[in-house]
């Protein structure tokens, strides 16, 4: 005789509640470094120049640099709680997969961007570092690429929601929109990335206010089968 052990605690059913709102830390946050960094060279800028904005600015960059990275950790918790949320919809493996790779991805890139733009504010103004090297870090701030990882993840999320039902249908079609638009050359991917801050805050509050069947289970007795 075996029995059916699937059993939802109340701690877990409030975990699957409040995991998602932890997109709207990441947007905050990520906003918040963007606004404490401030107007930001580009990449063209001479690198005789830097020194004397990281003198004047490093500071700030740096901090902007510690809020971006914070949410990015946040973002990875509204990530889990997706992915676990596309389980429980029973979401074949290979579409919750991307959406996971795709949350790992874009996870390490925005821990590094804020590692990166930490990294500008304390060394920027030192005279041991040479400009050239000093222009090379700050290229990788300035300027930016294709948002794989970001793309991966609203690509599969979409995917999710409009054939499998796993997230709300509009949170779906916008996700699909916003993920196709990081493929755009710039200035609209980066104009897109911006979009999807909010796409992420709107998102993890509408999967808490409507939890998934996982989240809202009462705890199943037990049953003797067999």
């Amino acid at each position: 005789m075996s029995t059916d052990t699937t059993i939802e605690s109340p701690g877990t059913a409030a975990l699957h509640r409040i995991a998602p709102l932890a997109g709207v830390l990441f947007g905050a946050l990520t906003i918040a470094g963007d606004f404490t960094i401030g107007p930001f060279p580009d990449g063209s800028t001479p690198a005789a120049d830097l020194r004397a904005y990281y003198a004047a600015h490093g500071s700030h960059v740096a901090l902007g640099g510690t809020l971006m990275g914070l949410g990015g950790v946040f973002f990875a918790i509204f990530a889990a709680a997706v992915w676990a949320r596309l389980r429980g919809a029973a979401v074949p493996a290979v579409i919750s997969g991307v959406v996971l790779l795709g949350a790992a991805v874009d996870t390490m890139a925005d821990l590094s961007s804020g590692a990166g733009y930490n990294l500008l504010g304390g060394i920027g103004a030192d005279p041991n570092v040479t400009p050239e090297a000093l222009q090379a870090l700050h290229i990788n701030g300035a300027e930016f690429g294709v948002g794989g990882g970001a793309a991966l993840f609203l690509l599969g999320v979409a995917v999710a929601g409009i054939g499998y039902r796993a997230v709300p249908r509009w949170l779906a079609w916008t996700a699909l929109l916003l993920g196709l638009a990081q493929f755009a050359p710039s200035p609209y991917g980066f104009f897109a990335s911006l979009i999807v801050l909010l796409w992420v805050a709107v998102a993890g509050v509408a999967l808490a206010v409507r939890p998934d069947a996982v989240a809202t289970r009462a705890p199943a007795v037990p049953q003797p089968v067999g």
